[in-house]
């Protein structure tokens, strides 16, 4: 009887442990579909529970990317999430009175003439690389810009200047991060990725950088 017994509270146990494998399972599956489903809507410029995703974004992006991995690639997972954060945060962006922009040193030439400053790579507009222009652009559109060359720029920019709109170019991974940083302190954001990345001669699609520069300054 005893081993009755026992043999019974095995078989219990062996079955809660399928269900809860079970359920875990059916966790992975349901957030996959959620988020092959939300970057589709994203591309169709429709968000779906978009205050829900932002915060599971924002909070587990960490286990959301370890779950893609299992169907996708991390720059297609990071791709997903710069395009809903961009989605998310564009009317909110364009309503900042306080937005800066935050340039890559990689965008230099190699023979870049500008030195480092406090506030970053200080232009000397010598027309070698596409910062010239970005930065011109930018300034005629009521922003602050910074061409920095790591994170510490970054966080430092936002003690002191506390802008409520941030704008950064930079490679996907890095690019993501940075806008997930900038959500949770509440701070709108929009990004535009490298096409090329890398530490030296990495490239961004000037035009579009430009257009997007001028929409999101426009008031409704």
């Amino acid at each position: 009887m005893v081993f009755d017994g026992l043999a019974i509270f095995n078989g219990i146990f062996e079955l809660l442990g399928v269900i809860f494998l079970i359920f875990i399972a059916l966790g992975i599956l349901i957030l996959l579909t959620a988020i092959i489903l939300s970057y589709f809507l994203v591309k169709k410029d429709r968000l779906i529970f978009p205050k829900l995703f932002l915060y599971i974004m924002d909070n587990f992006y960490s286990i959301l990317l370890k779950i893609f991995l299992l169907v996708g690639t991390e720059d297609t997972f990071y791709k997903i999430g710069l395009d809903f954060y961009n989605k998310y945060y564009y009317d909110k962006f364009k309503k900042a009175k306080n937005k800066v922009l935050i340039l890559p040193h990689c965008l230099r030439d190699l023979k870049c003439p500008a030195k480092l400053g406090a506030d970053g790579i200080q232009c000397v507009f010598c027309g070698k690389c596409p910062l010239g222009d970005i930065i011109k652009t930018a300034k005629e559109n009521n922003y602050d810009v910074y061409v920095v060359p790591g994170s510490t720029f970054l966080k430092r920019i936002l003690k002191e200047k506390r802008p409520d709109g941030v704008f950064g170019v930079a490679c996907y991974s890095d690019a993501f991060h940075g806008m997930n940083y900038l959500s949770r302190k509440s701070i709108a954001t929009q990004s535009q990725p490298l096409l090329k990345d890398g530490c030296i001669n990495t490239s961004v699609d000037v035009e579009e950088l430009l257009r997007r520069l001028k929409d999101n300054n426009k008031k409704k």
